[in-house]
């Protein structure tokens, strides 16, 4: 099979298209032949070396979390599923060096969903992370109907989910983006608008219910006058400060400080699939590239500001 991988990590890495053995399938997993997979940062951001203390397993390594495709075969010990069901979903790319840049991908069954009809595999590739992580946000935010909510980065992948989340679960929304995305953030039903280069994060309005910082990069002595007291933080990426100091700041009660720590969640995934099939949100595809240019889409999404996901054709 063909796979896109690389044998070491670091700033200068240059991920290979090469042919290698199908890689095995163990009991508790699902062997997915993957139609379409889609790139997030943290792929890349992982070739480069980036997060070493989180990441398991040696080299090489195949790229790629996303995937969308059908089961080829059931491991042992799984029952329930049958050869050639559509699925889509994601690995842990911090866990597995299998990744989904691949032709065909072996899946603990646990981070596989079935893909409903009406939901494609280009979108059920670029849905599967950015949707569960979008999801998660607002639960840590605990976002629900009639509460103003702050979405930072809403232009980007897990952004523009969460902006339609967010309104879907009722919120009113201020989208922060750049001035060329407003339209965009606009169109996913957000009902008010930042422009960050034009207004820096001191001079945002504050009273939120629910700050979803998707970048990150709103400094952490802003949080608290962005929101209201007993507000929830929600972000991206773990710190320092999401191990140690938050958890006994959040009882308190001025403010909660949460990160997205991703892992499956059939729950999430079924209130992406209903909205997607009612018509409420959509994936934005930016960019859709055939794997044997995978580094293309690579080097675009390291220039930043991608609006919504690229997406890598397999087969």
């Amino acid at each position: 099979m063909r796979a896109f991988r690389y044998l070491h990590r670091g700033p200068a890495v240059s991920p290979l298209l090469e042919d290698v053995p199908v890689p095995p399938l163990h009991a508790g997993e699902l062997l997915v032949r993957v139609r379409f997979a889609s790139l997030n940062p943290v792929d890349w951001k992982i070739a480069a070396g980036k997060f070493r203390f989180l990441v398991k397993g040696g080299m090489p390594r195949t790229m790629g979390s996303d995937f969308s495709g059908e089961i080829a075969a059931v491991g042992a010990g799984l029952a329930g599923w049958r050869e050639g069901e559509p699925v889509m979903g994601f690995i842990d790319p911090f866990a597995r060096v299998h990744g989904t840049f691949a032709e065909f991908v072996p899946v603990p069954a646990g981070f596989v969903a079935r893909r409903p009809a009406g939901i494609d595999d280009r979108v059920g590739a670029a849905l599967s992370c950015v949707g569960v992580t979008a999801v998660a946000l607002c639960n840590l935010a605990q976002v629900g109907s009639g509460m103003r909510v702050l979405v930072n980065g809403a232009a980007g992948g897990v952004g523009h989910v969460s902006v339609q989340v967010a309104k879907a679960r009722g919120a009113t929304v201020t989208a922060v983006a750049s001035a060329a995305r407003r339209d965009l953030v606009a169109s996913l039903g957000a009902d008010d608008f930042l422009d960050y280069r034009a207004l820096p994060p001191e001079r945002w309005p504050g009273g939120f219910d629910a700050v979803l910082d998707c970048v990150p990069n709103i400094p952490r002595d802003r949080h608290q006058h962005l929101l209201k007291r007993g507000g929830g933080y929600a972000s991206t990426l773990p710190d320092a400060f999401t191990y140690t100091l938050d958890p006994l700041l959040n009882r308190l009660g001025a403010l909660r400080r949460h990160a997205v720590m991703l892992r499956p969640d059939p729950a999430a995934m079924d209130e992406l699939t209903g909205l997607v099939r009612a018509g409420r949100l959509r994936c934005e595809i930016a960019g859709e590239y055939p794997l044997v240019d995978a580094g293309r889409a690579i080097a675009r999404s390291r220039e930043g500001h991608v609006a919504g996901k690229l997406v890598i054709r397999i087969a």
